[in-house]
């Protein structure tokens, strides 16, 4: 799940949610959920020298580069799933 919030001329801001499913051996599988948070102004990216045209930030794809991560956290839920005879 991606989210791409821009109010243009003030706040860029994206939120990334990635599910990862590994299914193993005697019933033991996992599922990973990778959350990354990337948030900042338009003023703190003109300071780094990243162009003020609103149309350079249409891509989420380019954007995510340029923010600085606020929050990364990853989730593992185990679980097994009972075979039923």
């Amino acid at each position: 799940m991606f989210l791409q919030l821009r109010v243009d001329g003030v706040l860029m801001r994206l939120r990334d949610t990635r599910l990862h499913c590994f299914f193993g051996e005697h019933n033991k599988s996992v599922i990973l959920r990778e959350s990354c948070w990337r948030e900042t102004t338009f003023q703190a990216l003109s300071s780094k020298g990243y162009p003020s045209d609103l149309a350079t930030y249409s891509d989420p794809s380019i954007i995510a580069d340029r923010l600085p991560i606020v929050m990364q956290k990853t989730q593992k839920l185990n679980f097994g799933v009972p075979c039923k005879k």
